[in-house]
């Protein structure tokens, strides 16, 4: 099982793929490879569900609202989600994804939002498993992420913001069976006038004062990734209004980075630091402090360029030592 994840790497960048399987395989079962979430099993019938909350309401143009993508286990726990959303984009557009209380701790593929084909698509999942929520807490607690749209065009009446039936889930089974999901399609009715002069994701994000998680900065060399250099792995949650991005000094400057980061002095001896912003601004520190690190790994371009080298050099005491051979060899003088 350990082989097989991983090898899978069905749909995903290389890369994050075994950035994905360093940061979390301490915390998953064995069997519960994550990363098998994304290969092409065969699906099974489900009565978990994926839902938009709320799946109604009436704006106009320049009104914003929020939508959350949420999940029912109806009694499964459930290991990952790949989903898609579609909603028509000549009447709104998605202006945002908040990550912020998202039960997902792993984000495979990042929220994508393409505005001219109006769609939204994401992958992530949950080490462990979430199994619903837990009896009592009256909370609801299975938010996977909100989605901020705006009105652009009432003209047609109506709107229908959809979950595509190529959403899938996959189960905490040691297997990562794959299920297909029931999904609701929320009906927003588009009238001329603006309904509300409030954007409550802006209020959303305006209260929340608190910086993301703390968290450490890694550092990893690995075959086959950025060459064998090191580089640095980092992550974290911010409950409120989610992570934003991460940045590095990079040229004396901060700059947005994602995790991995391929770091620029490999001798490391000044440490590294990465700071997470959330959506407010707040910002969280995460540092490496020089001091033991893995062994570089060679990478197979390494042996190659090892083994140019030395047939260059093969060739060149080759050369030498014919050279030398015919300048030794006796002359004859035909005059004689």
């Amino acid at each position: 099982m350990t082989r097989r994840f991983l090898d899978v790497y069905d749909g995903l960048d290389a890369v994050t793929t075994r950035y994905t399987i360093y940061m979390y395989f301490p915390y998953v079962v064995s069997r519960t490879a994550l990363a098998l979430a994304f290969f092409a099993l065969p699906v099974s019938a489900s009565a978990a569900s994926l839902y938009l909350d709320p799946d109604s309401g009436t704006y106009g143009p320049g009104d914003t609202f929020v939508m959350s993508v949420r999940l029912n286990t109806d009694g499964q726990c459930i290991n990952a989600a790949n989903v898609a959303i579609t909603y028509p984009a000549e009447s709104m557009r998605a202006v945002d994804f908040g990550k912020g209380g998202s039960i997902f701790t792993l984000w495979v593929n990042e929220p994508k939002l393409d505005i001219q084909k109006g769609t939204v698509s994401f992958a992530g999942g949950i080490p462990g498993g979430y199994c619903g929520r837990i009896q009592g807490d009256p909370a609801l607690t299975n938010t996977i992420g909100k989605i901020v749209f705006t009105v652009t065009d009432a003209s047609a009446g109506k709107a229908s913001i959809r979950l595509s039936s190529g959403s899938s889930l996959y189960l905490n089974d040691g297997h990562g069976t794959k299920i297909a999901p029931s999904t609701n399609t929320a009906t927003i009715k588009l009238v001329p006038e603006r309904q509300s002069l409030t954007n409550p994701w802006v209020a959303e994000v305006k209260d929340d004062t608190t910086p993301p998680d703390p968290f450490d900065v890694q550092i990893e060399s690995t075959r086959g990734v950025f060459g064998g250099k090191y580089y640095a792995v980092f992550s974290t949650i911010d409950k409120q209004s989610g992570i934003d991005h991460y940045e590095m000094v990079i040229n004396g400057t901060w700059q947005k980075v994602t995790s991995p980061h391929l770091i620029d002095d490999q001798t490391l001896s000044g440490g590294v630091e990465v700071r997470a912003m959330d959506k407010a601004g707040n910002i969280r520190l995460g540092t490496y402090v020089p001091g033991e690190v893995p062994a570089r790994q060679t990478s197979f371009g390494d042996y190659m360029a090892l083994a140019a080298i030395l047939l260059i050099l093969a060739i060149a005491l080759i050369a030498r030592h014919y050279l030398n051979k015919r300048q030794s060899s006796p002359t004859i003088d035909l005059r004689s």
